[in-house]
């Protein structure tokens, strides 16, 4: 379940959109409290999808049967509800966190190395 129902993720933005030209369009459904669109850290080029938070859960509704498949500067947008980020590391892979079946397994390695650890014995 999306923490923020009111956050849209817009896709197949055209390159050339400005985060301005992005909140105007939406405003045209609701108050639009926030607008990102995501670029390459390294060009500043942007990646054609962004985000946009709407002030209630119903005008993020209203937003989505708004836009969701209209042709905005020669592309047909995608809107759907912002799913929550996924942690990731610093070479941008998903974090995974053991499952509740792995963690007991891996103690119980450790556990099993322990104990064939050779033991110091005086002669």
């Amino acid at each position: 379940m999306n923490p923020n129902p009111n956050k849209l993720y817009v896709g197949n933005l055209p390159f050339s959109m400005a985060r301005e030209q992005l909140m105007e369009e939406f405003s045209k459904a609701g108050t639009v409290v926030d607008a990102t669109i995501i670029v390459n850290k390294y060009t500043g080029r942007s990646k054609g999808f962004g985000f946009v938070e709407m002030s209630t859960p119903e005008e993020a509704t209203a937003a989505h049967e708004m836009f969701h498949g209209k042709e905005v500067g020669g592309r047909v947008l995608i809107v759907n509800e912002a799913r929550p980020e996924t942690p990731r590391d610093e070479a941008g892979a998903p974090m995974e966190a053991p499952t509740d079946e792995e963690a007991p397994a891996a103690d119980a390695e450790e556990a099993a190395v322990e104990e064939e650890a050779p033991k110091d014995e005086e002669a």
